[in-house]
């Protein structure tokens, strides 16, 4: 077998075999590294506002990220090539972890969100951004690395003739 990128393997859960799950984690992304930034603003204004925001994007990152994480196991769980791979699984247990600290931030912001910033939430946020960064990390390896959730793009146009080559 070659180089793994010369072999596609394509999602399970896509869209005119475009894969779904990369398309779900972008704004968990932004908003569980945004609940850092939030926390940060917060303890160096003291404006409640950026403790409430930190709360909200935590309870958003989690209420879109746990649809992703679905989709994301599916393909998981139907793809047998993704469970060869050391990172497909490191990028599993790191985005549960995510998404448990995420749930945690929000439990901990529920009641009070500015009277829990420091230390536990800015360390609960500290860490569930370290997550975020360590899954999409191990997804990119998984895409660009081991062909993981892409598609081979068909020689042949529909009127028979060669295609030009792809940029």
């Amino acid at each position: 077998m070659g180089d793994p990128r010369e072999v596609p393997t394509p999602s399970t859960v896509n869209i005119r075999q475009h894969p779904v799950h990369p398309t779900m984690v972008v704004f968990p992304i932004a908003f569980l590294t945004g609940t850092l930034i939030s926390d940060l603003i917060f303890l160096s204004t003291g404006n409640g506002f950026w403790a409430e925001a930190a709360f909200w994007l935590a309870s958003g990152g989690l209420a879109i990220g746990l649809p992703a994480a679905l989709v994301g196991m599916i393909d998981f769980f139907t793809m047998n090539e993704v469970r060869k791979h050391i990172s497909a699984w490191s990028h599993f247990l790191a985005g549960t972890m995510a998404l448990a600290l995420a749930g945690a931030n929000v439990q901990l912001r529920w009641d009070d969100p500015a009277s829990v910033v420091w230390p536990l939430g800015l360390m609960l946020s500290a860490t569930m951004a370290g997550m975020v960064a360590a899954t999409g990390w191990l997804g990119g390896t998984l895409t660009f690395k081991h062909g993981i959730g892409i598609y081979g793009h068909d020689v042949e146009q529909e009127d028979g003739k060669d295609a030009p080559p792809r940029p």
